[in-house]
């Protein structure tokens, strides 16, 4: 493989460039595969290891909900006693299932509070689905910064290349000093250098859009536009939505706390048997038997669970203000960008002037090569903030929607 190295002196020390050849290979080697930024979340949320983590946690809290029967298992009891007397033995059998009710409802309380338990962890995952969608969206929006920048700074070197040329002829012409050309060449190849870094740097932004959407040489497809924030101001976090239900569930958790201080009734159904002095008797036997607080009175279990209780009400008072408060300055943010946005925009047309009316100043002789790079690069520099600005405007709206618990 071939290479094209040139060297220029800059302030004393020498630069060496490589060619932009040289990456071309390495390049095509990945395909480029623009994604549009509702594909890129699509793609994100479909990965199949990630879905599968949602719905491994959401069949789990389903499952546990399901655990809590109304019933508990019965039991079985099979027994056989014998009495050896001086008259005649005497032996018993006994077959007697015992089964514990649920007067109290207290198991009844627990269910509901895995239930809520269940729908707190649906709303877990559906906010982590609408973290994972604004985390792509920022790689997306980074990834059509970053070529956007890459092809701001490809144009620049053109437009220099461009007026290198004329530099060249008015020095052959004997118009202008050596100085003008010197100063030219130095520029564009700045820019070239500059050009090659803002490719690499595609990349580099890139890679993470790639590895999130699981597509190998994943790109922004499409430019980047001024966002358009999402109507309404409705707060529907799920986080939220989750700390609600955990309360519910906590409630839940003091009332089977409370109803476990009553005693628990068993009932039992069984059969005895009776042999002695060569007679048989059976028949059906029933008992009923009661769980006595005597040790465990529960009220442990009860400060227990009403400071859990309390716990999680603070805590959703908590999130619902840090929730506000991040609605408030994701709008701030949003508000801001895109009036620094609009100013930057409303230039853009002096700026794109800048260079052609320098150009045709220092070809009519009415001006010096400085000002003819200043014009450029100052046209260069507002296209680059421009750039920037969009992407930044982008950023807090996707923060915005992410504080209102906007689905993806």
């Amino acid at each position: 493989m071939s290479s094209l190295t040139w060297s220029g002196r800059l302030l004393g020390a020498t630069i060496p460039l490589a060619a932009s050849l040289l990456a071309a290979p390495v390049l095509a080697q990945s395909p480029v595969v623009p994604l549009t930024q509702s594909d890129a979340v699509s793609r994100a949320l479909g990965v199949a290891d990630w879905r599968a983590t949602g719905e491994g946690r959401r069949d789990a809290a389903r499952a546990a909900a399901d655990g809590v029967r109304r019933f508990d298992n019965p039991s079985v009891e099979m027994r056989r006693g014998s009495l050896n007397g001086p008259a005649e033995d005497e032996t018993e059998w006994e077959v007697e299932a015992v089964q514990t009710v649920d007067l109290t409802g207290r198991r009844s309380s627990l269910r509901r509070a895995a239930e809520a338990e269940a729908d707190a962890v649906e709303l877990d995952v559906l906010r982590a689905d609408q973290e994972r969608a604004a985390e792509v969206r920022r790689a997306w929006v980074g990834c059509a910064a970053a070529s956007e920048k890459a092809v701001a700074a490809r144009d620049f070197h053109s437009r220099l290349v461009g007026v290198e040329r004329i530099v060249q002829a008015r020095t052959d012409a004997g118009d202008v000093a050596i100085y003008d050309l010197r100063r030219m060449r130095v520029e564009v190849r700045t820019a070239e250098a500059d050009a090659a870094v803002a490719d690499a740097e595609v990349g580099a932004a890139c890679a993470e859009l790639a590895v999130l959407t699981d597509v190998r040489g994943a790109r922004a497809a499409g430019p980047l536009r001024a966002p358009t924030p999402t109507d309404g101001a409705a707060l529907d976090r799920p986080d939220v939505g989750a700390r609600e239900r955990r309360l519910a569930a906590a409630g839940q958790q003091v009332s089977a706390a409370d109803r476990s201080r009553l005693p628990e009734v068993e009932v039992g159904v069984g059969w005895k048997r009776v042999e002695t002095l060569g007679f048989e008797a059976d028949g059906p036997q029933f008992t009923i038997g009661l769980t006595l607080p005597l040790f465990d009175h529960g009220s442990a279990r009860v400060r227990q669970a009403r400071a859990e209780e309390r716990a999680a009400a603070a805590d959703l008072v908590l999130a619902r203000r840090e929730a506000e408060g991040e609605v408030a300055a994701a709008s701030a943010r949003v508000d801001g960008m895109l009036t620094a946005l609009a100013a930057a925009s409303a230039t853009r047309e002096d700026a794109d002037r800048l260079g052609s009316i320098a150009q045709a100043a220092y070809e009519a002789g009415e001006g010096d090569v400085t000002e003819l790079v200043d014009a450029y690069r100052a046209a260069h520099a507002a296209d680059l903030f421009i750039i920037e600005l969009t992407g930044r405007a982008n950023l807090a709206v996707i923060e915005l929607d992410l504080a209102r618990g906007v689905n993806p």
